[in-house]
């Protein structure tokens, strides 16, 4: 499993102060106090071993992201190592910015949810002619029914999202918004693969190989080999970009003008800017709906047990009544 997100960002930039420093990459890994002790130094050893980077980044698997690492081999190659680093350390800040953000807007909801959860089954224990019939055995097994399939579903997804799984890729394909929301992401992260891979010196039609392994919208994918290919042919990928449905106008126009102009780069980035500005709203509106959703659903809940609490207090005050 890799590190989290600010772990990530915050090894990177130390490792990239380090090497701006001038100390050697193996020194350096050890100099780091973000990286997990035993796998940089299980690096640093490789690499004065005389070992390849490719080799020493496939070693580290376990604690480096998947996505991380060819941008990392390539730099290492053309001596662009400590800006690289830099870009992945603000790429990843900014995923676990909007980590927070979707933590913090489900908070609030989830609470309640929980708190509902937990006081409903006393609600319904409450008997107005016998008085509250507590059942410790029937409260824990309502609560066993309940909470801990609900805390088993968010630890899943949880580490599902952790080891970077299609299978939670796939799901959140299914959900309306979210969906939208997936695949800004999917083609931001795409654009600054390409981008970065570029200018860190990898030839382009290699370049689309990686970047298509390493998306995670399958669509991306297939268009990254099939790019690939059309480059190995001699032609000049943007004239084929429209034929592929994942990538919208604003992409291809932009592609292909920094393909005419030499920019190709500085526009492949500035695409990744622009997707990851609209996969952030998408998201905002997202869990802004959903959290509503969730809340409406809470409310309503609520709603219900009131009523059906006042209509048993009701029907005892008529059963007296009418003794």
């Amino acid at each position: 499993m890799s590190l989290s997100h600010k772990k990530l960002a915050s090894f990177y930039l130390q490792l990239a102060q380090l090497l701006d420093a001038g100390l050697p990459l193996a020194a350096a890994l050890r100099g780091s106090t973000s990286g997990p002790r035993s796998g940089t130094e299980a690096f640093a050893r490789w690499i004065e071993a005389g070992g390849s980077i490719d080799q020493g980044l496939h070693a580290a698997s376990s604690w480096l992201p998947k996505s991380d690492r060819p941008f990392l081999a390539a730099a290492a190659q053309s001596g662009r190592l400590p800006q690289t680093l830099r870009n992945l350390a603000e790429r990843h800040t900014e995923y676990n910015s909007t980590q927070l953000r979707l933590v913090l807007s489900c908070a609030y909801p989830l609470g309640v949810l929980h708190l509902g959860l937990l006081v409903f089954p006393i609600i319904g224990m409450i008997d107005w002619q016998k008085g509250l019939q507590w059942s410790t055995s029937r409260y824990l097994l309502t609560l066993a029914g309940t909470v801990l399939p609900l805390w088993g579903i968010a630890w899943y997804l949880y580490r599902l999202h952790r080891r970077q799984s299609p299978i939670l890729d796939r799901f959140l394909g299914m959900l309306p918004l979210l969906r939208t929301y997936r695949r800004s992401q999917a083609l931001a992260d795409f654009a600054y693969a390409l981008g970065h891979l570029l200018e860190a010196g990898i030839l382009i039609a290699q370049a689309w190989a990686i970047a298509g392994k390493i998306a995670r919208w399958p669509a991306l994918r297939k268009a990254g080999r099939q790019v690939h290919e059309i480059i190995l042919r001699g032609e000049a990928p943007g004239l084929h970009l429209h034929e592929f449905p994942c990538f919208p106008i604003d992409f291809v126009a932009l592609y292909r003008s920094g393909e005419l102009s030499g920019q190709l780069d500085q526009n492949l980035k500035l695409l990744a800017t622009q997707n990851q500005e609209q996969a952030r709203h998408h998201l905002k509106l997202a869990t802004g709906i959903y959290a509503t959703a969730l809340f409406l659903l809470i409310a309503g809940m609520v709603v219900y047990n009131v009523v059906r609490f006042y209509a048993g207090y009701f029907n005892m005050l008529n059963a007296v009544s009418a003794f």
